[in-house]
């Protein structure tokens, strides 16, 4: 990678440092406002009492009186559990709803913890499925569960509404009777079908618009988890859409309703796992969304943490008494992990659940290649650190593919090094004159046949790949838990041991790699080919320090790529230090160049412009009189 590459590569890196840093500072402070307005809250609940005192009526007094309010139903006497497993999740139930509690995924484990599974809309209060009657308001009527129309991978449920309006629930793991008839059990089994019947039994007309679905709760697994991994999502009209936790912060209602149009799917997810709800025949609705602060895992690191949680609106379907009073509803819904190649077999469109970004492309391609060597290569040689073999194979391939245009690049610079006696030397004599300056050094360039921009063409390709790699390994669940060398899980920081005390920037643990990762890039530098001025070289002294502050608390991955990649370039470096030096000599210039012919065409213009003004200025000046010839008399 060149000196141009490193330095705004550097610079992207040191902005969203400051990004993180400062970012993290407005949501201690949105934290504490957030306080102090429940501390007003609870003071002003206080204040009024315990109960609000009831006021006589004054019988001359003709103004309408206000209605009692609502009592809201008794809750379900007990709470009933109930658990449906697949080979990759356990799903448990509840009669509070009639919906998933929460799923735990098999053979995920909590960060840091050896013993409990990672548990999707565990810090949700309502479950998954359960009927909402607005924006974060609920359906709070009790469910029976019907044992009778339950099967070895299903389980059902009915409720009922004072109004009449009877709710059938029946939640089905999809794939696992094929699976086993045909004896087949290597295919995921992470999704469900929910089949909604409706049929209303009261005195009134009901519309199944007035009602909505819960589509679950996501939350950080630790505290190093960043909010913009929090998100809600939905596809609208085919475009996908999302809206990240951070995005609630703002202004004092944090929920929000918005137009879904034709409503594809919608759902919720965090770094590595998701929850996705889907309609069976798309319709016109409506979403809505809203944010809760929840307590992390002490095991891995404690502290408060933002969970997102949102909610769809059901069709236009009016259930008359006298008339169709029937109607049936059916939804796909998926809740595992955020496998790139998993979500695009399950869905046409899931694979934008990934939220690569920009990059997506660069991000979809690594990511297959990634799997691809794992599973047909590294994971049949090896046991453990498969994955990590599988990130440095990767990362050699893609140096190696573009080893011919890097030292094409490197010695393109060596070149540009030997002519900087000279263009000092231009600089010195044209100070006064940019443009001529610049005019002679590019006269010096086509004498020499070099091609100033010559280092531009391998940054334009290494930085879509560098932060398609980045955003690849950022949400590659595939990663976790797994172990490389020291490593012992590449999608958390490689932390060696825990200081009694916390630094600025780093936190208190001791990571191991990314100071590796910093002193092979000294050592690449320290072979890299030196131009420009003393600001660019400054800046590209300065690099191993912002990566390593930048890498420092990443994932592990990342830095193994990077530090792959370093110990790559100067391996490169020593084999091209090796081969004879190019030739700085004058080439015959046969045919004009496309800068040559640039720099002619804004000479011309520069001339043209300089008549044009002349000629506004006074014109060419007085006209030169005409001699006269001799007179002649007559």
């Amino acid at each position: 990678m060149d000196r141009k590459a490193w330095i705004v590569i550097a610079l992207c890196c040191l902005g969203l440092a400051v990004n993180f840093h400062y970012g993290a500072k407005n949501r201690e402070a949105l934290e504490k406002e957030r306080q102090r307005q429940v501390a007003e809250q609870v003071k002003e609940e206080k204040e009024k009492g315990p109960e609000e005192k009831t006021q006589p009526v004054d019988p001359k007094d003709s103004s309408p009186v206000p209605s009692e309010p609502v009592p809201e139903p008794d809750p379900v006497a007990q709470e009933e559990t109930f658990t449906l497993r697949s080979k990759d999740v356990v799903f448990t139930f509840t009669s509070f709803g009639g919906g998933i509690k929460h799923a735990a995924m098999s053979g995920q484990y909590a960060v840091q913890d050896k013993e409990n599974l990672v548990g999707l809309n565990r810090e949700g209060d309502h479950p998954i499925g359960r009927l909402t009657t607005g924006v974060d308001e609920y359906l709070d009527i009790p469910y029976a569960h019907v044992k009778e129309l339950d099967t070895p991978w299903s389980i059902t449920f009915v409720g009922k509404t004072p109004s009449g309006l009877q709710i059938t629930k029946t939640w089905t793991i999809e794939g696992v009777a094929e699976q086993e008839e045909d004896n087949r059990a290597e295919e995921p089994q992470h999704r469900l079908k929910l089949e909604l019947e409706f049929e209303n039994d009261g005195e009134s007309p009901v519309n199944l618009s007035d009602y909505g679905l819960f589509a679950g709760s996501a939350a950080p697994l630790w505290e190093g988890e960043w909010d913009r991994h929090i998100t809600l999502f939905y596809q609208k009209d085919g475009d996908y859409k999302k809206r990240r936790v951070l995005k609630f912060k703002k202004g004092k209602k944090p929920a929000f309703r918005e137009d879904a149009g034709m409503l594809g799917f919608a759902g919720v997810s965090n770094q590595f796992f998701a929850t996705i709800i889907a309609p069976e025949k798309p319709y016109d609705a409506w979403v809505w969304g809203n944010r809760k602060e929840v307590d992390l895992p002490k095991i891995a690191g404690g502290g408060k943490g933002e969970a997102i949680r949102m909610g769809v609106s059901l069709p236009e379907e009016t259930l008359s008494p006298q008339g169709d009073n029937k109607e049936a509803l059916t939804f796909n819904i998926y809740l595992g992990p955020k496998n790139n190649l998993l979500l695009r077999e399950t869905g046409e469109d899931y694979g934008k659940v990934m939220n690569y970004g920009m990059f997506g492309g660069i991000s979809y391609v690594l990511n297959w290649l990634l799997n691809v060597l794992f599973s047909g290569l590294f994971s049949k040689m090896f046991d453990t650190w498969g994955w990590g073999y599988a990130i440095v194979a990767l990362t050699i391939i893609i140096r190696a593919a573009m080893w011919p245009l890097q030292n094409k690049s490197t010695r393109a610079m060596k070149r540009m090094s030997k002519l900087q006696p000279e263009m000092k030397e231009l600089r010195e004599k044209y100070a006064d004159d940019p443009g001529r300056m610049n005019q002679e050094m590019m006269k010096m360039y086509r004498e020499y046949g070099i091609n100033p921009l010559g280092g531009c063409l391998p940054l334009l390709v290494q930085i879509p790949i560098f932060f398609g790699f980045y955003i690849m390994l950022q949400y590659a669940v595939e990663l976790r838990q797994q172990s490389f060398l020291w490593v012992e899980d590449l999608a958390l920081p490689d932390t060696v041991y825990t200081l009694p005390f916390s630094l600025p920037f780093l936190g208190d643990g001791v990571n191991l790699l990314p100071t590796v990762m910093a002193v092979t890039m000294v050592l690449q530098m320290a072979l890299t080919p030196k131009t420009g001025d003393k600001m660019q070289r400054r800046l590209f002294m300065m690099m191993p320090i912002v990566f390593f502050f930048f890498c420092y608390n990443f994932a592990s991955a990342l830095a193994l790529y990077w530090t792959t990649s370093n110990i790559f370039a100067i391996v490169q470096m020593l084999i091209t230090r090796r081969m004879p030096e190019p030739e700085l000599k004058k080439k015959g210039v046969k045919k004009k160049g496309f800068f040559q012919r640039l720099q002619e065409r804004a000479e011309a213009a520069q001339k043209a412009q300089k008549e044009m003004r002349s000629s506004q200025m006074g014109g060419p000046g007085p006209k030169k009189t005409k001699k006269r010839g001799p007179r002649t008399g007559g």
